[in-house]
């Protein structure tokens, strides 16, 4: 029987403290049942069942079953958006339950008002009785529903019971709020086998108050905790390294004090991966006294350090690059490494039988290893030493998958954004080649019918990009998934239109990238992104291609684009190298990519980019707008978040994307972005990724933020003010501004124009600048008088600044109106013409 509770107040009337189990996961066949847009009604109609399955008081670990799984109750402490969040990724589809579980205790009875808010149906019991079901389905923005309830003196028992429906990425919170209760007398109290709950708790607050300095390391670099300088407990502590397998690599037991920092750990001991720093009571009162608290710190191993620089050749860095995915043991695209590196006799054979399996299964993302697959068949079946035990299972794979989304079947494959587009016409033009006379019994059509089905596809996507850019625009994620196909192509195309067309569209795409990239950080505004490859440049998804292309960047867990490229034969033009390492003293680019209108000024010490007036006020997605960029990890943006999640099921969230985008102008090194948020804002501030341990330097002063990286500088401000956050998950990594209209000023400058940091700082100071709600007047750091509001023109000195309408590229490099048939890029003495009309040749 529970004899300890952990006792919370609410906060601002929402219960922050519960025990969660789950997700329970049920797999869902068949789905071409479950037809029409509200099939995720159906679904969850279909497995719904009105008890609750709990038959047992929940209390922390304590286990119960559903049907033959068994789960486990654990406790979760809600963040600042008050959700229980435990969204994630389905590859296919899922029908989901979690349960949460906490008492309320009042002094007295009294009537109140629950708000339950969350993605899809849920129920709740209180004393056992149930008294509320609802039954939508929201899929990024929850919805609240309010009802009566009466709180009974003493305890108050509450369940939840709330369902998802997965099919890709699943956002799946819940929170729930109570109204018209007087706080005085209050509290939320979660059942717990630990007795010695005060000390326990006492973990919990102190934890919360350390940060690691980054979220990234290197072979050979420190792993640095640190506690607040506010800290307000000390207390011993244990700490340990381990990773997903909680294996432990380092530990050790130091006490925290107010900014104190602790090496805990030389990741020259780990291979690369992800860990945890996990933070306990020392070992004597975790086990032997019964003191079970943990809190989890992730960080990301790398093998590597950072390229800030251009090295080494082609070839070496070629080779580089695959032993690098080799020693990963990466799934699929590790074994293709071993190819590539003639080392095919090496290949695990089981992993292969895996991507398989998945493809059969047709999984999301199916298309991204379907294609590395297909060049295995084309580049490396021949071989005598290529394993028999495949070539089965290879064949009836690539006969029997679902090219496109007209074929029949039912499955929760993603088809057309840009990247799967054109990822299913690479692999359906392949298979038609490999097998012309083979008929495919999903569709009941030939090889060949399927081939020259996909080149007219693909030969569409290819013209489209090539003569109007991207819709997902500078995307640091989806540029490899491009790169994966289009390398493809180029390489083994029989049809010569779409193997040229893909090369030159290949040209273009590594073109952008060096645009817009700054010492191997393509650190421009995306058209969609996600949260760890714009919290510094060491996980992008492109970071390995730079650095295989034109040596800078690291290589990181993300190694389709680069072992893709490093298999084919494509050679990158020697300009297009030339231009991402050039170091002039100023590059100012404007680019038109569909819809966007966007800017990138570089220089040698700093980038600054955004998409200019971009949809503001509008919803947003995954579409990150603007960045200031002054080193690998030192970057600083904006955004507005919906919630604290910063899993990438959550489009936006935390990190990427805005709830409501802003509206964004720069002039070369100055930027605004104006917010307006809406008037029942969920979270109620924007706020500003500001990595201070990522700085060489860092001042917070009269209403500014500075900070330097090597001879770099940057400072922001906002109208509503900033605070840099010291405790939770983005503790001194983030600046928050509260209010609802909201304008933000940042500026960049560097040593060679401005002197020291401190003389940065004072010239800043010294400006002219007229914050108001929506709007900012100002002079510059180069003399201009710069205005911009949410309203009206960017204007420059009393001149209007043009926000749309830009060429396709206008730069010193090259210009090329939008659309473009061809685009001529000079560099020095050289010069380089792509054309994108079929039967025209780069030059």
């Amino acid at each position: 029987m529970t004899s300890s509770y952990l006792e919370y107040p609410l906060q601002r009337g929402f219960v922050h403290n519960w025990l969660v189990a789950g997700p329970h996961a049920i797999a869902v066949p068949d789905l071409a049942r479950f037809a029409g847009p509200d099939y995720k009604s159906q679904i969850a109609r279909h497995y719904y069942k009105r008890i609750s399955d709990i038959n047992e008081p929940p209390e922390e670990k304590a286990s119960f079953l559903v049907g033959d799984d068994e789960l486990t109750w654990r406790y979760y402490r809600c963040l600042d958006d008050h959700f229980v969040d435990v969204s994630s990724f389905y590859h296919t589809c899922h029908y989901l339950r979690a349960w949460a579980y906490t008492q309320v205790v009042t002094p007295a009875s009294s009537p109140v008002t629950f708000t339950l808010t969350t993605n899809g149906p849920a129920d709740l019991w209180l004393n056992g009785q149930h008294v509320h079901r609802q039954e939508h389905f929201f899929h990024q923005d929850p919805h609240s529903v309010s009802f009566e309830v009466t709180l009974n003196e003493g305890r108050n028992e509450i369940l939840a019971r709330f369902e998802g429906v997965a099919a890709r990425e699943c956002p799946y919170v819940m929170a729930l709020q109570v109204a018209g209760l007087d706080a005085e007398g209050v509290s939320v109290q979660v059942p717990t086998y630990i007795e010695r709950v005060a000390r326990r708790q006492m973990f919990e607050h102190a934890f919360e108050q350390a940060h690691l300095e980054q979220s990234v390391s290197y072979q050979g670099n420190d792993i640095t905790l640190r506690w607040a300088d506010d800290l307000d407990t000390r207390c011993s502590y244990c700490f340990r390294v381990q990773d997903s397998r909680d294996r432990i690599y380092v530990e050790g037991q130091p006490e925290a004090k107010p900014d104190e920092s602790v090496n805990v750990g030389q990741p020259s001991r780990l291979r690369q991966g992800q860990y945890h720093v996990v933070l306990m009571p020392r070992p004597e009162e975790f086990y032997n006294a019964g003191v079970r608290y943990q809190r989890r710190l992730p960080i990301q191993i790398l093998d590597h350090a950072h390229s800030d620089l251009p090295y080494a050749t082609y070839e070496e860095r070629r080779r580089e690059a695959l032993e690098d995915a080799v020693r990963q043991e990466h799934g699929l695209y590790s074994e293709i490494a071993k190819y590539g590196l003639g080392r095919g006799a090496s290949a695990d054979a089981g992993v292969m039988m895996e991507a398989i399996e998945g493809i059969n299964q047709r999984e999301d993302c199916s298309d991204f290893y379907l294609v590395g697959l297909l060049g295995v068949m084309y580049r490396y079946m021949g071989s005598a030493l290529f394993p028999p035990q495949l070539r089965g299972p290879l064949e009836g794979c690539v006969l029997n998958f679902k090219y496109w989304h007209d074929e029949p079947g039912s499955d929760a494959m993603c088809y057309t954004t840009e990247n799967h587009s054109i990822l299913f016409h690479t692999c359906e033009i392949l298979a038609g080649q490999l097998y012309p006379d083979r008929v495919f019994p999903n569709a009941g059509q030939t090889g060949q019918w399927h081939r020259e089905k996909a080149e007219r596809l693909a030969l569409d996507w290819l013209h489209k990009r090539g003569t109007e850019g991207f819709t997902e625009w500078d995307s640091n994620c989806y540029f490899e998934e491009d790169l994966v196909a289009l390398s493809h192509l180029a390489d083994l195309a029989e049809n010569e239109d779409v193997q040229e067309l893909a090369a030159v569209v290949m040209d273009k795409l590594l073109l952008t990238m060096s645009l817009n990239s700054f010492k191997g950080v393509f650190g421009s505004t995306h058209g969609r992104t996600y949260a760890p490859m714009i919290m510094g440049g060491q996980l992008e998804a492109t970071s390995g291609i730079s650095r295989l292309m034109w040596g800078m960047g690291v290589w990181n867990p993300h190694i389709r684009g680069t072992v893709s490229l490093a298999c084919s034969e494509y050679e990158l033009p020697s300009i297009i190298a030339d231009i991402a390492t050039d170091t002039a003293d100023e590059l100012w680019n404007r680019e038109r990519h569909g819809e966007v209108n966007k800017v990138t000024y570089r220089t040698p010490d700093y980038m600054l980019c955004s998409a200019q007036d971009y949809h503001p006020g509008e919803k947003g997605y995954q579409q990150h707008i603007w960045q200031a960029t002054l080193g690998h990890d030192a970057v600083v943006f904006v955004t507005h978040p919906p919630s604290m999640g910063e899993d990438g099921s959550h489009r936006p969230n935390f990190w990427h994307g805005n709830y409501v985008l802003p509206r964004v102008a720069q002039w070369k090194d100055t930027l605004v972005a104006v917010h307006k948020l809406p008037e029942d804002d969920w979270m109620g501030f924007a706020h500003a990724y500001y990595p201070v341990h990522s700085f060489d330097a860092h001042v917070l002063r009269d209403g500014w933020a500075f900070a330097q990286k090597g001879s770099g500088y940057l400072a922001l401000t906002a109208t509503g003010g900033l605070e840099l956050v010291k405790h939770g998950p983005s503790a001194y990594r983030e600046l928050r501004s509260h209010g609802k209209e909201n304008v933000w000023l940042c500026l960049l400058g560097r040593e060679a124009t401005d002197g020291s940091f401190e003389d940065f700082q004072k010239k800043v100071l010294a400006l002219e600048v007229d914050l108001q709600d929506l709007g900012v007047s100002c002079t510059t750091l180069r003399g201009e008088t710069l205005s911009f509001g949410w309203e009206g023109p960017l204007t420059v000195n009393g001149q209007e600044q043009p926000l749309s309408g830009y060429a396709h590229y206008d730069n010193s490099y090259c210009r090329a109106e939008w659309p473009a048939s061809a685009i001529e890029i000079q560099y020095g003495d050289y010069m380089l013409r792509l054309h994108f009309d079929l039967g025209e040749q780069p030059i």
